[in-house]
């Protein structure tokens, strides 16, 4: 399951270089090169499982909402937002200046902008920390509710999500996934299956996998119909984190996950580490050099050499992202008393 974390964010990885390069999918392009567009579609349509899956993994283990928990998050957060304005400041320095969007701004201006004013700086960080703020409650529920009255909420809750969600976008919390309401669902879904291990859950771990791909086929599929039709709208509805198929391919990536059984203290030290790979390479102004630099290599290069520089880039991030965490672990280790007994 360690391995899965860091599978997750190797995924968000790739989809943020899918969003840079390939951008929002377009009917004049399927007509075009359609072999092209489906291979784009059928990429993205892998890895859009990423963010479902860090929650779900929330939800298998259950969150352990203590002081220091809470503590070490924000840190890291924090740690990572000053790290990535440093380097910001250093690159634009040095004359390779992208966009100019904060550029003057203190360290203290900057974290109030990407913690309490702009959704899409670190949004998943402010969902997760209301999953997180309630997960008392939430674990309270699973411990205290009969297995009946849990399956039917969670029936209740995806036919809600997907037809309010996804289907009609009739309501505004569920913010195509990207809201705690869609969190508080996949949590208590993985707590559900992880406890009661129903039906669902007791194919071969193969079996798992090919309906994970079958999801994914779908996904693709359902876009590329989309487009052909000239409905542009719902095909980038089919990569939404609330779509059915993305949910039920998460769940199966997952159960796949928890039937593989590997022990390794490498993996474990990297997984420790993987949040901080989001946190990293999202920082309000290293994301932008992180998109142009795929953009540049998809619009100006061949195929191979796309591939073989975006690759390696992504490779770069996430060692550098995993490193850094390393020097974050040290410091918290050095800090986290003064800053607790400091809160206290």
């Amino acid at each position: 399951m360690e391995l899965l974390r860091i599978v997750a964010m190797i995924f968000v990885l790739v989809v943020h270089a899918c969003g840079a390069s390939f951008g929002a999918p377009a009917k004049m392009k399927i007509v075009e090169a359609p072999l092209s567009v489906i291979v784009e579609l059928f990429t993205e349509s892998i890895v859009i499982v990423c963010v479902n899956l860090f929650v779900l993994l929330s939800g298998w283990y259950g969150i352990k909402a203590k002081k220091n928990s809470l503590l070490k998050l924000l840190f890291q957060v924090f740690f990572f937002t000053i790290v990535g304005f440093s380097i910001y400041k250093i690159v634009i320095t040095s004359g390779i200046q992208y966009s100019a969007r904060l550029s003057d701004l203190p360290v203290s201006a900057l974290l109030f902008n990407i913690l309490l004013v702009d959704f899409w700086d670190y949004w998943f960080v402010k969902s997760y920390l209301l999953l997180f703020i309630l997960s008392p409650m939430l674990n309270a529920f699973v411990e205290h509710v009969a297995r009946e009255q849990f399956k039917t909420l969670l029936i209740n809750f995806f036919i809600f999500q997907t037809a309010y969600g996804w289907l009609f976008e009739g309501v505004d919390h569920i913010a195509k996934g990207y809201s705690t309401i869609s969190f508080i669902g996949l949590y208590l879904l993985a707590r559900y299956v992880k406890i009661y291990r129903p039906r669902i859950a007791h194919f071969n771990k193969y079996h798992d996998l090919l309906i994970y791909l079958f999801c994914t086929l779908m996904t693709t599929g359902f876009a590329v119909v989309m487009l052909k039709v000239g409905n542009k709208d719902w095909a980038q509805a089919a990569f939404y984190y609330c779509s059915p198929l993305v949910v039920i391919a998460s769940l199966y990536l997952v159960l796949f996950f928890s039937k593989i059984k590997i022990r390794s203290r490498f993996i474990n030290t990297i997984a420790v580490s993987a949040f901080a790979v989001y946190l990293f390479h999202c920082q309000s102004q290293l994301f932008h050099y992180y998109k142009m630099f795929i953009s540049q290599w998809y619009n100006n290069s061949n195929i191979i050499v796309f591939l073989s520089y975006t690759i390696l880039f992504i490779i770069a991030v996430f060692i550098a992202s995993v490193l850094l965490d390393k020097v974050r672990i040290i410091c918290w280790n050095a800090l986290s008393k003064h800053i607790v007994n400091k809160v206290s």
